[in-house]
Order: structure tokens, then sequence, then C-alpha cells
């Protein structure tokens, strides 16, 4: 099994608790098996982003 962000996720912040939430699809062998929803805080946010956009694997969020 693997976990991917999906393309039309949103992030969507929790405003009282500061939570981040995702929607991720999962994967066995490249096909669909669901999705889940990840729940990381703003800096852990910040940082899958951060690693995602130096491995090319696009902007963070908010970038132009």
């Amino acid at each position: 099994m693997h976990a991917s962000l999906r393309r039309d996720a949103v992030p969507r912040t929790d405003p009282e608790t500061g939570e981040v939430r995702v929607r991720l699809a999962l994967y066995r062998v490249d096909e669909l098996q669901g999705d889940v929803e990840l729940v990381m805080s703003r800096d852990e946010w910040a940082t899958l982003m951060a690693a995602q956009h130096a491995s090319g694997g696009g902007r963070p969020e908010g970038a132009r």
C-alpha cells in the first residue's frame, strides 16, 4: 500500500486547533483502494510541502 496527496485535495485548517487536514488516496499496486484524511500540525504541513517542493514534486501551497 502507498498513499498520495489527491490532486484535487484542498488543505483545510481548523481555526481552533491549528490542525491541517488533507485528503490522501490509498493505492495497492497502483489500484485505488480508497481515501483517508491526514491530520497534522501547521508546522508538519509546512515541512511536508517544503520536502515535496525540494524533491521536484510541486510547489508548496500558496507559492506562485
